[in-house]
């Protein structure tokens, strides 16, 4: 990439043309390699340092005064930035994007290698590092914590989904309920809330376990006529469904 991001400083661009080749081949070129392992710090600086050398015109050891850092080029337009990729967030966005398919995606060759090497008694976002991991694993449990900040359960009969640990509530701040001291109830879970009769809220027990906020939270929920399975979304996506851009822009306010 390095020989690449010379040979156009020998060409007059302009800035809009720099932008394009920055956006779609500089930053793009690594995107394979980011997709399964974590690049270095030391390798992600230097990348960022042949880009913003690029952007600014300098050739060679010429140094030219940058008018803006790095960190105001990679916001969004709208927000006074050029658009530019974080290369660190992205990397993770795009190690995020295989967690996630761990999570969900048991029956496939890759969830089944991982998952009987690292985490054969839990779920990937349950797992932990482990002794001596190899790098690939390192770079997934990177990406572990924007996994699990952005999953949560959506109710279907509720046989799976604990009312008191897990995401469910459609609240995006925590996803769960607010706790309170319900020792005799700690490991109830959401189809106890259910009226299997009806396909409706059990407003008895609703209005007794829970505080106001959460009252009207839970019964904003939909309930299926049909006996559907509880299943994980990815909670940033109105869809549900993982997308990188929904990824990296956590993993930038992340950083």
């Amino acid at each position: 990439m390095a020989n690449k991001v010379s040979g156009w400083k020998e060409k007059l661009l302009t800035h809009a043309k720099k932008e394009i080749l920055i956006k779609f081949v500089a930053q793009a070129v690594p995107a394979y390699s980011m997709s399964c392992f974590l690049l270095p710090m030391k390798l992600c600086k230097e990348l960022i340092g042949m880009i913003r050398q690029f952007w600014w015109g300098q050739v060679k050891n010429e140094k030219k005064l940058a008018w803006l850092s790095w960190d105001k080029m990679c916001l969004p337009k709208e927000k006074g930035g050029l658009g530019f990729c974080d290369l660190k967030s992205f990397n993770l966005a795009l190690l995020a994007k295989q967690g996630w398919r761990l999570q969900i995606n048991s029956t496939s060759l890759f969830s089944h290698v991982c998952k009987a090497k690292y985490f054969p008694r839990c779920s990937f976002v349950e797992a932990s590092l482990g002794l001596r991991p190899s790098y690939a694993w390192r770079s997934l449990m990177a990406a572990h914590c924007v996994v699990r900040r952005c999953m949560r359960w959506q109710v279907g009969n509720g046989i799976i989904v604990r009312v008191w640990w897990d995401k469910w509530i459609p609240r995006p701040s925590t996803y769960k309920v607010l706790m309170s001291e319900r020792p005799n109830f700690e490991n109830a879970l959401v189809c106890e809330l259910i009226n299997r009769a009806t396909s409706e809220w059990n407003m008895e027990k609703i209005n007794s376990w829970f505080l106001p906020e959460d009252r009207e939270t839970i019964t904003s929920i939909p309930l299926s006529t049909i006996d559907t399975n509880d299943r994980l979304i990815w909670a940033e996506n109105r869809s549900g469904k993982f997308t990188v851009k929904s990824a990296y822009a956590l993993a930038l306010e992340e950083q």
